[in-house]
């Protein structure tokens, strides 16, 4: 007889907040921890800003341990005009885009979800149109009178009278 060996997984599983919602691990969100200032932030602040020819704005926010990575370079490939303040402004920026960005991810898939469930319940559903005013409020006064707190509901014809 054969021993009963456990699976071994190829990588550990990673822990995140939001299971189908991405969350980013870097700590600046100015430079994403490379040291170089996004160039999306870039164009707020430098308006004809080329990627692929200016020089590579040096990321000088706080706390940011990115930022000696680019050390080694030479001075006149890097711009060091982003201040600290420049910087930290950009990581609020970028910050409070997450936000937004995340949160229509969550509106999204909560949109996909209301979707798919009403589509379930409409195809394993038994009655195959809605209720008219009558089946509504007779269908009511069962299920409040079954609780014991009926109130009666009035028919719309009556509610245009009053």
């Amino acid at each position: 007889m054969l021993p009963e060996l456990p699976p071994l997984s190829m990588r550990p599983e990673e822990e995140y907040p939001d299971k189908e919602i991405f969350f980013p691990q870097w700590q600046c969100f100015c430079c994403q921890d490379t040291g170089k200032v996004q160039p999306y932030l870039v164009r707020r602040v430098v308006r004809n800003y080329n990627y692929s020819s200016d020089r590579l704005p040096v990321c000088q926010r706080d706390n940011c341990k990115a930022n000696d990575t680019w050390v080694n370079l030479p001075i006149e490939n890097l711009d060091t005009r982003f201040t600290r303040d420049i910087c930290n402004e950009l990581d609020l920026l970028a910050r409070d885009d997450w936000e937004a960005t995340r949160q229509a991810w969550f509106e999204m898939a909560k949109q996909r979800v209301e979707q798919s469930t009403g589509e379930i319940a409409q195809a394993h559903n038994l009655r195959r149109r809605d209720r008219i005013q009558a089946e509504f409020i007779l269908a009511k006064e069962k299920h409040h009178s079954a609780r014991g707190d009926w109130e009666e509901i009035k028919d719309s014809d009556e509610e245009g009278q009053e």
